[in-house]
């Protein structure tokens, strides 16, 4: 590669000096008025050629916004009644499947709970016989109503009991069926809702926790998604469905989405209005409140265009290089629009050919001629 470039360096040079016609203006400045290349000198060069064509260009609107996740895919694990942490395998960034276990504690008060729902599992299965047996004494007129409604009233008031306890347990993380079963479990273990990844964790062994605490935050990484803000003058031109792309804030990698949502208000703060975009594919560099820079593809009308790579662009001027007879000059041109290939020009007296591909090597033979 390093004797390709030198030699390439000294073939354009050559060119540069030997090819090029060159000519004094009134200031005295020198400038390339055309500059001739062999065959192999363009082939060395990767010049391509080709015409103005007419297509439609793709405009882009440049749009800042953060990467963001629906509701449902964030999560914060808190345990309901506190306890003393006794298991706390995961760390900050972790991959954990659902149903993981994440943290493991201990308390009296989960015991006590326990306790209470088997006096009432075992208190309301007393009664449930005994209800059942005088419901069919008063069907049968062989008890007294009183009798069958006290009998009905203490049924009713340990069913209640043992229902609520069981909710607790749930609210606890203990399945009420296992403690029935199996008895007193001495830990509670907090799982994973969902496969994600650990974003945060606030806990250690032996530390006690409270029920307003966020031990552990998750996120799901495969519903992340991207929300942009554009100026409301945008809005008309952006669909569902048209191309993104986009990079995270301190990144050179462009990476491709699409358009999913359109937002219906106008921010009253920031003046803008909020669209809503998909990544093409899982995107393991992003994270939640990531600052993203995006740009959308959004169509507009058929041009005379040429390849974006065709330009040379000096200050507010844009230039492209024509095929001649002899060689290539350089003509000025108006860019009425700008596409990520392709840009819409205002129609020129000059046909083509036109370099398409390689400008920019012309441009450095051009600059060794002013030299010279």
């Amino acid at each position: 590669m390093k004797n390709f470039a030198i030699t390439f360096l000294s073939v354009m040079v050559l060119a540069a000096c030997n090819n090029a016609a060159v000519v004094d203006d009134q200031a005295g400045h020198h400038h390339t008025e055309e500059i001739t290349l062999t065959p192999e000198q363009m082939k060395l060069a990767g010049i391509e050629l080709g015409m103005i064509e007419e297509r439609p260009i793709m405009k882009t609107i440049t749009a800042n916004g953060m990467v963001d996740v629906p509701p449902e895919s964030l999560a914060d694990i808190s345990a309901p009644l506190g306890g003393f942490v006794r298991k706390a395998p995961h760390y900050d960034g972790a991959f954990v499947k659902k149903g993981a276990l994440l943290v493991a504690l201990e308390h009296p008060e989960y015991i006590r709970i326990q306790q209470e729902y088997l006096d009432a599992a075992s208190q309301f299965e007393m009664v449930a016989l005994e209800y059942d047996r005088q419901e069919k004494l008063y069907k049968s007129v062989a008890a007294a109503e009183k009798i069958f409604e006290q009998t009905r009233s203490s049924y009713n008031s340990i069913k209640a009991r043992k229902e609520g306890l069981e909710t607790t347990l749930r609210i606890a993380q203990i399945n009420p069926e296992s403690v029935l079963k199996n008895g007193i479990q001495q830990q509670v273990v907090l799982r994973a809702p969902f496969d994600g990844y650990i974003t945060m964790v606030a806990v250690n062994l032996g530390k006690q926790v409270g029920p307003e605490e966020v031990l552990y935050q998750m996120v799901d990484p495969t519903h992340l998604h991207l929300e942009l803000q554009v100026y409301p003058r945008d809005l008309q031109a952006i669909k569902k469905g048209q191309a993104i792309k986009y990079r995270v804030q301190g990144s050179r990698t462009w990476k491709s989405g699409h358009v999913v949502l359109t937002g219906q208000s106008v921010d009253p703060t920031s003046r803008t209005v909020r669209i809503h975009a998909h990544t093409d594919a899982q995107d393991a560099d992003i994270k939640p409140g990531m600052f993203v820079q995006a740009e959308i593809a959004v169509a507009s009308a058929n041009g005379w265009s040429l390849p974006s790579t065709a330009f040379l662009e000096e200050g507010s001027k844009a230039f492209v290089f024509e095929k001649t007879e002899t060689g290539f000059k350089k003509v000025e041109v108006e860019v009425l629009d700008k596409g990520a290939e392709y840009y819409h020009i205002a129609p020129l007296d000059a046909k083509g050919p036109f370099i398409v591909k390689g400008a920019y090597y012309l441009v450095e033979m051009e600059e060794e001629g002013h030299e010279h």
